[in-house]
């Protein structure tokens, strides 16, 4: 088992989650005008302009009581989305611990991956677009696979014969295990779903995958002191999809890649208009599920005449809406979570628990990669993305909860 001050360090990584919810219903308590002022002049403002707009046409109000959120229904319905979230990742970390529970989740997730995969790759044939899957854009379906791959490495790695064969190379490891001919099936068909991947076209996608991949290399290499032979696996599954994509053709893909100058500087534009908004509310920000809404009112460097309902910068839209104090505190639980993670990793490898070591670096892999695609997109807003996010945080913690569980 684990000792008591790693299971305090668990238990402390729920409080910056609780100061950021609070921060979310604190948004929509109405407020005094005295104590709204001193908490976020702005949204004082906005609410007695609006006031006077709305005597002008007859509708008399003469409340003196608002919210920080300028909008606290949108706010309600977002933080209740996060409960959700939240909730289901709670319920995968408590039910699903013991291996046989763990193998029969693992079933559906990368099941659905695969099949997401494969419609993809017959969306890239069929029509020569860039694929979506069973998603709207492209991105986001990549933003999908890249959290599923290296959960799915992770499990293929978890399959072969650790245990007391330090003396073994990584290759007779897995030539000697049993379940070998599974692991190169299973490597096929991650090829798949990295071939689908690139086919989506996304450059933050791809390069999400990327790091991913070197996280995951790294942070095996660092726990096992030099070992790097497995490299060869990442290897081998890029050359498969590559093989593959060369053979249905990338120029989608490579005619996306090429616009990337003409593309960025949209987004820069947007995230521009977007400092201001962060200055008029530094504390509390606008209210939990708010940019839509109040975007329009700073919208000055971006001139098309487009709507924004997304920030296409998951980090900066949560600074607008629940401003530094909602930020620093979910990025602190985040931190918390990363640091605590390694921690267990660290243990799981020391006690040659390889089968929640790999599915846990897998899993930790994946968060990495859509945290950092979050840097230019959406897809945390994006319920299946979001959900499955929760879901890979739920995973994590399932999979570390014991160092040695019963089967």
């Amino acid at each position: 088992m684990y000792s008591k001050s790693d299971l305090n360090l668990n238990a402390k990584n729920f409080l910056p989650l609780l100061i950021f919810v609070f921060i979310c219903l604190f948004q929509i308590i109405p407020l005094p005008d005295f104590m709204l002022g001193g908490v976020s002049q702005n949204s004082l403002a906005i609410w007695k302009k609006n006031q006077a707009v709305l005597d002008s046409i007859g509708f008399n109000s003469k409340s003196s009581m608002f919210t920080i959120s300028l909008y606290p229904h949108a706010t309600w319905i977002e933080t209740l989305l996060l409960l959700s979230y939240v909730a289901f990742g709670f319920v995968i970390a408590r039910h699903f611990t013991t291996v046989r529970k763990i193998k029969l989740l693992l079933i559906p997730i990368l099941g659905v991956s695969l099949l997401e995969a494969t419609y993809g790759i017959y969306q890239y044939a069929a029509t020569d677009a860039l694929s979506t899957g069973t998603f709207v854009n492209h991105n986001h379906f990549a933003g999908f696979l890249e959290m599923t791959f290296p959960l799915g490495l992770g499990y293929v790695l978890s399959l072969g014969e650790w245990n007391g064969s330090k003396q073994k190379s990584f290759l007779k490891n897995l030539i000697s295990s049993d379940n070998f001919q599974k692991q190169i099936l299973l490597l096929f068909l991650l090829s798949m779903i990295l071939l689908a991947l690139f086919l989506s076209g996304s450059r933050m996608g791809i390069f999400s995958t990327f790091l991913s991949l070197v996280f995951f290399y790294l942070a095996y290499t660092g726990f096992h002191r030099g070992d790097a032979k497995k490299s060869w696996i990442i290897l081998f599954v890029l050359a498969t999809a590559i093989l593959y994509a060369f053979w249905i053709g990338l120029y989608p893909v490579f005619e996306r890649f090429l616009k990337i100058e003409q593309e960025a500087p949209v987004r820069t534009l947007v995230w521009k208009d977007m400092l201001s908004i962060i200055k008029d509310f530094p504390l509390f920000g606008t209210g939990f599920g708010n940019f839509s809404y109040i975007y329009p009112l700073y919208k000055k460097a971006m001139e098309k005449a487009v709507v924004y309902k997304y920030a296409h910068n998951d980090y900066l839209q949560l600074i607008v809406e629940t401003g530094l104090l909602g930020f620093f505190s979910i990025i602190t639980a985040l931190a918390l979570f990363l640091f605590s993670s390694l921690r267990f990793l660290k243990q799981l490898c020391q006690r040659e628990d390889y089968f929640r070591f790999f599915l846990s670096l897998g899993a930790l892999s994946g968060i990495v990669a859509l945290l950092t695609h979050s840097l230019a997109d959406f897809n945390l807003h994006i319920p299946a993305n979001a959900l499955y996010f929760a879901f890979l945080i739920g995973f994590t913690k399932a999979v570390q909860s014991k160092a040695k569980n019963p089967v």
